[in-house]
């Protein structure tokens, strides 16, 4: 049985997800920030001999699914579909029963990593970093993050749904933050669907005429000095571009599974 959980299912469902926290971090925090009644946001769980077997939660124009194991109900498909959706998550091994579903849509697989560890590099100066806290930032944030080719999930999104997902992550739910050079932003990073124990690190990102220049370093490892020191919290990443793994793990962080996403056509 599937069916809309409620808050009377949050001790079930926390406890359920939080087999593989990292992993279900979306999840997680969605149900932490918002319950299972935010506006443009629902949770569903399938039962089986009344415990809970997998989750799903849409969080605007994403959907992402978790199971316990490789057994899909292809009832989920009805449910995916009640939403318009532009992006569908889950870990790989479970795609690959979901991706059948969805003939000729892109699946992107990334590489999953977390870090519980960061030394700070005494020699940077965050004095020009700031942090995002209005709408009017956001949009700005956006309009710097469109000039990049590589990502394509901010250009399948809206301005107007990009902005409130970044001021939506923000305050105790996020960070974003980004650094000013002549008149606009040039660089950002963003720490988004914060949980307890855990944030996301997204978008770290510089203008092509700024880079090589520390920007995209700075804004990182704020972030990193912030959630992983100061909050005691773990960061998560996903990447796709095997130029950034030795970065990654220079910096401390390693290999905990697959994660695919399936892109839409809009």
């Amino acid at each position: 049985m599937i069916r809309r959980l409620k808050e009377g299912d949050r001790r079930a469902a926390v406890d359920f997800l939080n087999r593989e926290p990292e992993m279900n971090l979306y999840l997680l925090s969605d149900i932490r920030n918002y319950g299972f009644n935010g506006e443009h946001r629902d949770v569903y769980g399938e039962f089986k001999d009344g415990r809970l077997r997998a989750v799903a939660g849409r969080n605007r124009s994403q959907i992402t699914y978790y199971c316990e194991d490789r057994a899909f109900n292809d009832a989920w498909v009805d449910v995916f579909n009640r939403h318009e959706f532009l992006f569908l998550s889950a870990k790989t091994d479970l795609m690959q029963d979901i991706k059948p579903h969805y003939p000729g849509v892109h699946e992107d697989r990334m590489d999953f990593m977390k870090t519980t560890s960061f030394t700070p590099d005494e020699t940077i100066d965050y004095s020009d970093v700031r942090v995002l806290s209005t709408k009017e930032e956001a949009g700005a944030v956006y309009d710097m993050l469109k000039t990049i080719e590589e990502l394509y999930t901010v250009h399948k999104r809206s301005k107007s749904e990009f902005i409130d997902y970044l001021y939506d992550n923000s305050g105790g739910n996020g960070t974003t933050v980004y650094i000013e050079r002549d008149g606009f932003i040039v660089a950002s990073a963003s720490a988004v669907f914060e949980s307890d124990h855990s944030a996301m690190i997204v978008a770290v990102a510089t203008r092509k005429a700024y880079r090589k220049m520390g920007y995209g370093k700075k804004v990182l490892h704020y972030l990193m000095d912030l959630y992983v020191n100061q909050k005691g919290k773990t960061l998560c990443l996903y990447y796709d571009d095997p130029r950034a793994e030795n970065l990654y793990k220079q910096l401390g962080f390693t290999d905990i599974g697959r994660w695919s996403m399936l892109v839409m056509d809009t």
